[in-house]
């Protein structure tokens, strides 16, 4: 009897133990007691993150600097035209075009995807509770696991249980359990969902999709123009018929460079063998600094709307200044794209 009573017990535990675990972490991921509200709506680059991750944060911070003819886009290479950025991504834009302020679509989308200022904005969504932090879902996913070992383990042994009439009572108590586990692991169980949102962000998401001015397809009509209509949508309705186009083609094709593997993006513009992360599918660059003629700007800020800050700046006489380099005694940078300070 007492043999039976302390299988009981540690059966008892190995139900118990993981489904509070399994039900705190399910409480964590709710993120904000609250309903969202259109004031808790971020950013158009918060919105591209929350709605489609990195790489709908590349296509939207391309769409922004093509729609007010910063860049051009032309067989699929992307060549800056104003070298001016208005927040931290649009200058981590300009430093992946180099020194000839030019670079390949394809290239610049996937260096955009693994920059840490486009890294940032992710992580300042984990903040606001709307994405739930890189490595949640694992662990998540392994509490789930060792709750459902225990639940076998434990209905197993309430089977035994129930043969000898003695034990009946210990048998039954156990299969009780094991049958509340099974609810927890139903109502608490990982999200099938492949995007990493809290259920704060999902209700976010949802209302964004289906306010009347941020659902507008067109960008006149849109509260963030072109750039929004991309961040909601996605860049298979980006307004400029032959950026949604050369868009679509360099993210068709992505070419792993270890295996040589390529994937294909569906219809819906994400890939077909992307999972949970998504959102975080490139490894953040090292965050560096950048001079100008002796100013140094932070190029790993987490803040995504640095205004009228510029990771490259302004050019005259045939002259650039670009990230790692000095100006020359020709060239001349302004305030607005040197972060507030002048070269000489």
């Amino acid at each position: 009897m007492l043999y039976a009573l302390m299988v009981t017990l540690c059966c008892a535990a190995l139900i118990v133990v993981p489904s509070v675990a399994l039900v705190r972490v399910r409480r964590q991921a709710r993120g904000r007691n609250v309903p969202p509200a259109p004031e808790d709506i971020p950013d158009v680059l918060g919105v591209a993150c929350l709605l489609g991750g990195v790489e709908r944060v590349a296509d939207t911070v391309i769409t922004a600097m093509h729609a007010d003819q910063r860049v051009t886009v032309r067989n699929g290479r992307v060549m800056v035209v104003e070298p001016t950025a208005h927040n931290a991504v649009e200058r981590a834009l300009l430093k992946q075009c180099g020194e000839d302020w030019s670079t390949t679509l394809r290239a610049l989308r996937r260096e955009l995807q693994r920059d840490v200022l486009v890294h940032a904005i992710g992580r300042s969504l984990e903040k606001l509770d709307m994405l739930l932090p890189r490595g949640f879902q694992y662990r998540w996913r392994r509490v789930a696991r060792w709750q459902t070992a225990g639940l076998a383990i434990g209905a197993a042994a309430g089977v035994v249980l129930l043969f000898p009439a003695a034990f009946r009572a210990m048998g039954l108590a156990l299969l009780a359990l094991a049958l509340a586990g099974v609810l927890v692991r139903v109502a608490c169980g990982p999200h099938k969902s492949r995007d990493p949102r809290t259920d704060f962000g999902e209700g976010l998401a949802r209302l964004i999709t289906a306010d009347p001015a941020w659902s507008r397809t067109t960008a006149g009509a849109h509260p963030a123009g072109a750039a929004g209509v991309v961040a909601v949508h996605g860049r298979l309705r980006a307004p400029d018929k032959k950026l949604r186009a050369q868009l679509s083609e360099a993210a068709r094709i992505r070419t792993n460079r270890r295996t040589g593997t390529t994937s294909r993006t569906g219809r819906s513009g994400r890939s077909s063998s992307t999972t949970s992360s998504s959102y975080w599918s490139s490894t953040a660059a090292t965050t560096s600094a950048s001079s100008c003629g002796g100013v140094l700007f932070d190029t790993g800020s987490s803040d995504s709307n640095d205004s009228g800050s510029s990771g490259h700046s302004g050019h005259s006489g045939g002259h650039s200044c670009s990230s790692g380099h000095s100006c020359s005694s020709s060239s001349s940078c302004s305030s607005s794209s040197c972060g507030g300070g002048g070269c000489s």
